[in-house]
């Protein structure tokens, strides 16, 4: 009887230790599984070109936008997209993570110039290093960058101009705000807009300041602004916040008189137009800009000839077609 029990107990434990044997062995191959699909995979996303896109306010819905048309492309052509910037707009925070890039000897950088003195050496830097640099939404054409991507800028400020022609009767005085006099494209936009607004002696631009990209600065420039200059009754921004921080100004001082145009179609200025407080603004394309600098920087890094300049439409939305730009 004790030998019957002792042969049981050894079967039990004989089946219990091949249970053992062969759970271990599946887990062992499912472990191999798994490290060698992280192994692949790692592999494969350390194989992808590395880009960096250097925005000018990180959390800015406009370059929000960049980051996601450049994403976009980067999923279709394979490509690693980093997106970085400063939280606040600031030339030297751009600076300081542009040179990051090119220390960390990345595939490509896609940046904005905010300040020729500043970006050119450095974009001409990145290039003696073999890491191909593209521009996109304001340009450094004295630099070696290999192109340039978004809006032409002289004439966005030409049809900014011609939106304030079209839509102001009679003689008026007007403020002008931008987004920052040090910046490329909004000195080009300004200039677009000043020689249209030339060839019309009945408009008369008496004062200009700048925003520094921020709807409270614009805030407070514009009701400076308009305390020093009371026969303001049309006033214009050229970046994407102005015409938003020129709209808080009026109802603080209390102007319904003033007729605000601005630039890009942020959120709120879309529903200011809706409302009537402001009468038009001047939309680009920052989806496309981001995807058409990713595709242009695969296109180089795989031997192709690119264009030095690509640009992204602009168009003027106002009461009109609103809603139409809503619904896209």
């Amino acid at each position: 009887m004790a030998q019957k029990k002792w042969t049981i107990s050894l079967i039990v434990l004989l089946l219990l230790f091949l249970y053992v044997f062969f759970h271990f062995i599946t887990v062992t191959k499912q472990l191999e599984k798994t490290v060698a699909k992280l192994q692949h995979e790692q592999k494969g996303t350390s194989h992808l070109p590395h880009v960096i896109l250097i925005s000018q306010e990180f959390d800015n819905p406009y370059w929000r936008k960049i980051e996601q048309g450049a994403k976009e492309a980067g999923k279709k052509y394979d490509v690693n997209i980093e997106y970085i910037g400063p939280l606040r707009t600031s030339v030297d925070e751009q600076v300081k993570l542009l040179e990051k890039a090119i220390a960390s000897r990345v595939d490509g950088i896609i940046v904005q110039n905010l300040k020729d003195e500043a970006f050119t050496p450095l974009i001409d830097k990145a290039i003696s290093r073999n890491i191909p640099v593209i521009t996109i939404d304001a340009d450094a054409p004295e630099s070696r960058r290999i192109a340039y991507v978004g809006t032409n800028n002289f004439e966005a400020g030409q049809l900014l101009g011609k939106a304030v022609v079209s839509r102001v009767e009679g003689e008026r005085e007007l403020g002008v705000m931008i987004g920052t006099d040090t910046s490329e494209n909004q000195r080009l936009r300004l200039q677009g807009f000043l020689s249209v607004i030339a060839q019309h002696p009945r408009l008369k631009v008496v004062s200009v300041a700048s925003s520094n990209i921020s709807r409270i600065q614009a805030s407070i420039q514009a009701e400076q602004m308009l305390r020093k200059h009371p026969h303001i009754s049309v006033m214009a921004g050229t970046s994407a916040l102005d015409a938003i921080g020129i709209r808080m100004a009026t109802k603080n001082l209390h102007r319904q008189d003033i007729q605000i145009f601005g630039f890009d179609d942020v959120e709120e200025t879309i529903e200011a137009i809706q409302q009537g407080d402001i009468v038009a603004t001047v939309v680009q394309k920052p989806y496309d800009m981001g995807y058409s600098a990713v595709k242009l920087m695969v296109e180089h890094l795989s031997g192709k000839q690119i264009q030095k300049e690509h640009f992204t439409a602009i168009e003027v939305i106002d009461r009109q077609n609103v809603q139409q730009e809503r619904n896209k």
